[in-house]
């Protein structure tokens, strides 16, 4: 039977509430006027589901078929009686925009195939349909809900999900549950939590987790699921769990929406019958698959996004915007030239400063707008380091009404762009993009001839900005292995645009203003890059050309990349859609900000912010969740599965090094594992001393390079340690690492690694050994 479009408003729309204020179990008064209520929608819908009731269903799946009722055929086994009776009293209300298997949040668990509709011109063959009315609801700005319009154009979720639910009264340990310390424990046939890929039932691998980072109360303790290796673009999976045991060891009881299901309990409500048929094809896959119905907690199926969906828009970009150039190179102005004694730099000969102009696909509204400037005074002092005053920020808030905000977006063709409409040029719009190069000494030999230096873009930190390139380790790697480094803004993402962020933070109806405009700042990096190679690019410029007898200083026989930090994040997403690039660098990286952020000991500073706005913690871990499936188009989490050798469409493979910092404060560790097994990277062995990680089976499904007699020609993640007297190993849940000193900046100060980094980005490149076969250590090891 088709599947509503959601979208479409209920009969009586005004007994609908939002369950995320008024999630919590009701109590006896409640269940009791939840009782008549049920039956009485149950009359309404005529006690059955087969005539004038809900017209619920998961098109594209199996239908019911039972005689009109949605109920199972009578060669099934006899149904037993209703427990209709024990449902919330608010389900029959809130069940066409709510899934009522977890009733402790209205958009719980998730992500879930319950909040998609079936669309035969998609991809996957569904289309995200969630509703505004269901978001979480800005406590900052006017109450507000979340607006889904822009996750709508989604024909999945993030290949990354991180999957929530709620478990009242669990107890990870004594169920048994896969934890992050014993990967291998998620692949077994009796793991208590799996996940299973619907078309393969292949069991994934993943670990589970309470929330333990900022619990509103107990009763709002998330369950969350993470996936250790990214999922495939565009497949179905199902969750299970099975046999959940409570802190005594007793089996905690199904919910009773779900038990209605496995238990086949009979049902008057037609909602409920309109999705018996596809939560039979859960159970039937689920049994194929091995996993019995009978001990079933909870179980439930979503759809990844295809690749079209998340990659499509910056493909676009790219490959629109390099059309639009002249001559294929970017036009550039040099703004400073600078030429440095000795004395002045003992590494850098000339440092150059310019702008690039740039194909814009971003614009922002200018009719009608509101005047932001309130909003920007109230959070400047927190910004500057103060406190943050809630009040004065919801005041500015309040004067900004309903009006469009003038940020910028990317520009359609369309006011209402489908699924895989792409951003368009206008023709004419233009960015000046400011960007810096340094040129090194050894670029000159001693009797003053060129000696022409690799070519390198550099990817800056977390709001970071270009001068970033400056930095004393960057300059070392400059002039120890003659590189020069060119560095701009992460458009979108760096010190000037974090204001617009703020817009995201407090309401995350904005969330795809910083979204669209990475994605833009990701294009101008890559004309950066085609800029330092071209044949009418910066060498044919005189403030790149040196010497007694001046020529360019640049060997654009190849273009690298190297990058730190959100450098190393980003810079996944750019080596996987880079042309011009075939080698790089990911310094301290990670993927995925709904596992990065809870862990990093930067997002305190705006966990502020989105935490004011949405002070429940179940708001909060459905947000993370909800965040990614748009953030996938801006970072590597999106983009992962393409990176290496299974390269996107019109565009060629590439090999990377990734250089992690054990125990890093900033970037999780374990994101960058995640991201090793998507991408196909092998660990250098020893990654790290015997006992030092804390997992009990530490680089689980990571295997070690065979490094040769010249090295591992591949893709690689190297572990840098600086030592237990520098840090003790970060916490395995939800927190960030404080404890001893941060590790962040110590694989890049590290002279072998930058020599491992060298060697890495030639041509015929290869992955050696700088640390004599034993694990390697920073510079600022400490004992």
């Amino acid at each position: 039977m088709p599947m509503p479009d959601r979208a479409q408003a209920p009969a009586r729309p005004d007994l609908l509430h939002d369950r995320t204020t008024t999630s919590r179990r009701p109590r006896r008064w409640r269940l009791l006027a939840g009782t008549a209520l049920l039956a009485t929608m149950a009359a309404l819908s005529g006690c059955g589901g087969g005539g004038g009731g809900s017209s619920f269903g998961f098109a594209g799946f199996p239908p019911p078929s039972g005689p009109g009722t949605g109920n199972p055929p009578p060669s099934d086994p006899p149904m037993l009686a209703s427990i209709d009776s024990q449902l919330p009293a608010d389900t029959a209300t809130t069940a066409q925009r709510c899934d009522f298997l977890d009733p402790a949040h209205c958009m719980l668990p998730f992500p879930n195939d319950y909040y998609t509709v079936a669309d035969a011109s998609t991809d996957t063959g569904r289309r995200l349909n969630l509703q505004t009315a269901s978001m979480p609801r800005s406590e900052v700005v006017r109450n507000k809900p979340i607006d889904t319009t822009e996750w709508n154009r989604n024909d999945g979720f993030s290949p990354g999900a991180m999957i929530v639910t709620r478990v009242p009264g669990v107890d990870l340990a004594r169920t048994g549950a896969p934890g992050i310390g014993d990967l291998s424990a998620s692949l077994k046939a009796d793991a208590p939590v799996v996940l299973i890929d619907a078309d393969t039932l292949e069991q994934k691998l993943i670990w589970v987790e309470l929330d333990k980072n900022n619990v509103s109360a107990p009763d709002r303790q998330s369950l969350n699921i993470r996936v250790a290796k990214n999922l495939e673009w565009g497949h179905r999976y199902i969750v299970a769990m099975r046999n959940m045991k409570d802190a005594a060891g007793k089996t905690i009881e199904a919910g009773p929406a779900f038990r209605i299901y496995r238990d086949r309990h009979e049902s008057a409500l037609g909602f409920v019958n309109d999705r018996r048929a596809h939560m039979e094809s859960i159970l039937s896959t689920l049994q194929r698959a091995g996993v019995a119905r009978e001990p079933l907690y909870l179980a439930w199926d979503f759809t990844v996004g295809s690749q079209r969906s998340i990659t499509g828009r910056m493909l676009a970009i790219r490959d629109a915007g390099f059309a639009a150039l002249t001559d294929g190179t970017p036009g550039f102005k040099v703004t400073t030239v600078q030429d440095l004694t000795p004395a002045q730099d003992a590494r850098i000969a000339r440092h150059i400063e310019g702008t690039l102009t740039v194909p814009s696909f971003v614009a922002a509204p200018t009719a009608g707008t509101a005047d932001i400037t309130p909003v920007i005074a109230a959070v400047a002092p927190y910004l500057g380091g103060g406190a943050l005053s809630v009040p004065a920020v919801k005041t500015a808030f309040d004067t900004l009404g309903d009006k469009p905000l003038p940020l910028e977006t990317f520009r359609y063709a369309s006011a209402t762009p489908g699924v895989y409409d792409t951003p368009v040029w206008d023709g004419h719009s233009t960015l000046t993009v400011p960007f810096i190069c340094n040129i090194p000494r050894a670029a000159l030999n001693p009797d003053g001839s060129v000696n022409p230096a690799r070519i390198s873009l550099y990817g800056h930190g977390l709001f970071g900005k270009p001068t970033e390139v400056n930095a004393s380790n960057v300059k070392d790697m400059s002039n120890e292995h003659n590189f020069v480094f060119c560095a701009t803004n992460w458009y979108g993402f760096s010190q000037t645009e974090i204001v617009p962020s703020v817009f995201g933070f407090f309401d995350l109806s904005n969330a795809r203003v910083p979204f669209d405009t990475t994605q833009q700042g990701v294009l101008n990096m890559l004309m950066l890059g085609r800029a330092m190679q071209s044949a009418k690019g910066f060498g044919s410029n005189a403030a790149f050309q040196m010497g007694t007898t001046p020529r360019s200083v640049l060997d654009t026989s190849e273009l690298f990349y190297d990058g730190n930090s959100q450098g190393g994040i980003l810079g996944g997403m750019l080596m996987s859609v880079a042309q011009d690039i075939h080698r790089g660098v990911l310094g301290v990286p990670g993927m995925n900000y709904s596992l990065l952020l809870e862990r990093s000991a930067d997002f305190p500073e705006f966990a502020t912010m989105v935490y004011a706005a949405y002070p429940d913690s179940l708001d909060q871990q459905f947000i993370f969740s909800l965040w990614q499936t748009l953030w996938d188009r801006a970072e590597a989490n999106g983009y992962a599965q393409a990176m290496t050798d299974k390269p996107l469409p019109g565009t060629p493979a590439h090999k990377v090094l990734m250089h992690v910092a054990f125990g890093d404060h900033q970037v999780t560790m374990w994101s960058a594992e995640v991201e090793a097994r998507t991408i196909g990277a092998k660990l250098f062995c020893p990654a790290t001393a015997s006992g030092r990680h804390p997992d009990a089976v530490p680089y689980f499904q990571l295997s070690c390079m065979d490094l040769g007699a010249g090295g591992y020609d591949g893709s690689a993640m190297v572990v840098w340690d600086s030592g237990p007297g520098r840090l003790p190993p970060p916490p395995q849940d939800n927190l960030a690492p404080t404890a001893g000193s941060d590790p962040h900046e110590d694989p890049r100060a590290t002279p072998a690694a930058r020599q491992q980094k060298s060697e890495f980005l030639r041509s015929t490149g290869k992955v050696v050994d700088v640390c004599g076969g034993a694990p390697c250590r920073s510079a600022a090891y400490a004992p």
